[in-house]
């Protein structure tokens, strides 16, 4: 168990040195999650699947076991070391994504997303507990804005090293036969995505230490949901309606990382490496901005008054982010539709942002791992299960002749941004009450 210290805070160099590093992570997390998003095509032509059965693996695969290990490895985050915890984490993430390449049908391939999923259910629980003890509240916003540009980073690695990955699969097929030539391109592209993780947890093993905790009591030994649900149940409308918002807005996104680079490929005539190279390079700055001002806009906010700052910015992102993902799968052009799509990359991150900073200073310390725990469980039980399939369920359903997936993205955008908006603005008037009885 780390101990208690209410003294000085660490070093701030170094503390963004760990949020760096926790970003990375977060990174590779992406890549490996949504890699599947550059290779539809490939893999349901080669595993002889559909549309439905590609968003069971971009959704429910990868979320069965990230839902259904987020609150024990919550408990263990508020328990036990969170640096062993995440390195641990990230290398058998890391592995599981290079399994994906050994798949050889659709239950195997959905096997290997199990163990992705299972492995990354670490990261969020502990790696955000530890950023809230080692950033005093009036800094964690911008800390938390630091570590969620690895979704952006993320989802633009994914696009960048995915084009590249499966232009030099094959290179590497060409020039080593013997040994690669009889697999097909995606099977290398999940040896070449998976293989830097493994880096990154051995570093991130070496040079990080855990902070200690700070908060309003102890960590207790005894395991006990009490402590959790009596805090849920006291505080119902601020935590259902942040974990709710965030879910709504991460629906869509998962949507969008999982469908969008298909739709224009399907849609506009693009070639994978067109692709991905154009959301990478386009999509990743947006991304990043989005990351790096929502953190900013709270503090800014924060600074001038406004309690229920978080929410603030979660909902004008809410709405933001909607607007654009309709128009953008609407758009009559490939370069239109990429216009409109870094447009809402500007708002992409804003609820994560505001969900995370907000959890965490509503919440006590040694609960903050349980609760983000709760809200990781949410996105990946409700979100990612739902955003990508929701796509190829509607694709297959009512637009069997195909062209179906740009309005079936308008229609989980529109949805999602006007619940999300909704359930947040009604939960302001409590937020600000419950702000700042928790530092």
């Amino acid at each position: 168990m780390t101990p208690i210290d209410e003294g000085r805070w660490p070093n701030r160099p170094y503390a963004w040195y760990v949020v760096v590093m926790l970003m990375l992570a977060y990174s590779f997390s992406i890549v490996d999650r949504t890699g599947l998003g550059l290779l539809v095509q490939p893999i349901e032509a080669d595993l002889h699947i559909s549309d439905s059965q590609m968003g069971l693996l971009q959704g429910a695969a990868f979320a069965l076991f990230y839902t259904l290990f987020g609150l024990p490895l919550g408990f263990m985050a508020d328990r036990t070391g969170r640096r062993s915890l995440i390195a641990a984490g990230v290398a058998f993430w890391s592995a599981a994504t290079i399994a994906c390449g050994f798949a050889r049908s659709f239950p195997t391939l959905f096997l290997a997303r199990v163990g992705v999923g299972a492995g990354e259910a670490t990261l969020s629980p502990a790696g955000t507990s530890m950023i809230a003890d080692y950033f005093p509240p009036q800094a964690r916003s911008r800390a938390y804005g630091v570590y969620v540009i690895g979704t952006s980073i993320g989802s633009g690695m994914a696009f960048l090293l995915g084009g590249a990955a499966i232009a030099l699969a094959g290179h590497l097929r060409q020039d080593y036969p013997d040994w690669l030539g009889t697999l097909a391109v995606w099977k290398i592209v999940f040896f070449l995505i998976g293989a830097p993780g493994l880096v990154i947890a051995a570093i991130f093993l070496a040079t990080v230490r855990e902070p200690a905790r700070r908060g309003l009591s102890s960590v207790g030994e005894k395991i006990s949901l009490k402590p959790l649900f009596a805090r849920l149940s006291s505080e119902k409308l601020v935590y259902s309606s942040l974990i709710l918002g965030a879910v709504a807005n991460f629906t869509a996104i998962y949507a969008m990382l999982g469908w969008f680079p298909s739709f224009l490929i399907r849609t506009h005539g693009w070639s994978p490496a067109e692709v991905g190279g154009v959301l990478g390079t386009y999509g990743v700055p947006c991304g990043v901005f989005s990351c790096l001002s929502g953190g900013w806009l709270i503090g800014w906010l924060q600074k001038r008054g406004h309690k229920d700052a978080p929410l603030i910015v979660a909902i004008g992102g809410s709405v933001w982010f909607s607007i654009a993902g309709v128009c953008a799968s609407l758009a009559p052009s490939g370069n239109l539709a990429v216009v409109c799509y870094c447009l809402l990359s500007l708002a992409t991150n804003y609820c994560a942002v505001s969900a995370l900073t907000g959890l965490n200073l509503i919440t006590p310390n040694q609960l903050r791992g349980q609760v983000v725990a709760i809200f990781t469980m949410s996105t990946g039980l409700i979100a990612l299960s739902l955003g990508p399939f929701a796509i190829g369920f509607l694709s297959d359903t009512f637009f069997p002749q195909g062209g179906g997936i740009g309005p079936s993205l308008a229609i989980v955008f529109a949805a999602t941004g006007a619940i999300g908006a909704g359930v947040l603005a009604n939960a302001r008037r409590s937020f600000r009450r419950v702000a700042g009885e928790v530092s």
